[in-house]
């Protein structure tokens, strides 16, 4: 049997003003993520499109947390919050932490 390593361990779910983001990321640390080499934008679209993406990770076993930026354009090297409750449209999160025991950072 052909046996699967998992390709993405680490991802983001990033809100941006009205679409969000799925990043693969190799760190957790927020104070890392403006470096942007360290991110790989898997998807952008809805709000609901970027939920669904990153559950699906989730459900392939891929750690997957959430963020926001409040910058507009290219946020793969931007300042990431984990403040969500102060957001615009927090209202409209879907806040998922999964998958992320065993993990130090």
């Amino acid at each position: 049997m052909k046996e699967h390593k998992l390709q993405v361990r680490r991802a983001f779910l990033v809100y941006q003003k009205e679409i969000a983001n799925v990043f693969q990321v190799d760190s957790y640390n927020l104070n890392r993520i403006g470096l942007k080499h360290l991110t790989k934008r898997l998807y952008q679209g809805s709000f609901d499109g970027a939920v669904i993406f990153a559950e699906g990770l989730a459900a392939a076993g891929t750690g997957v947390k959430t963020a926001a930026c409040g910058m507009i354009g290219d946020i793969s090297g931007a300042h990431w919050t984990d403040d969500l409750k102060n957001q615009p449209f927090f209202d409209d999160f879907v806040i998922l932490d999964r998958n992320n025991t065993g993990f130090t950072d």
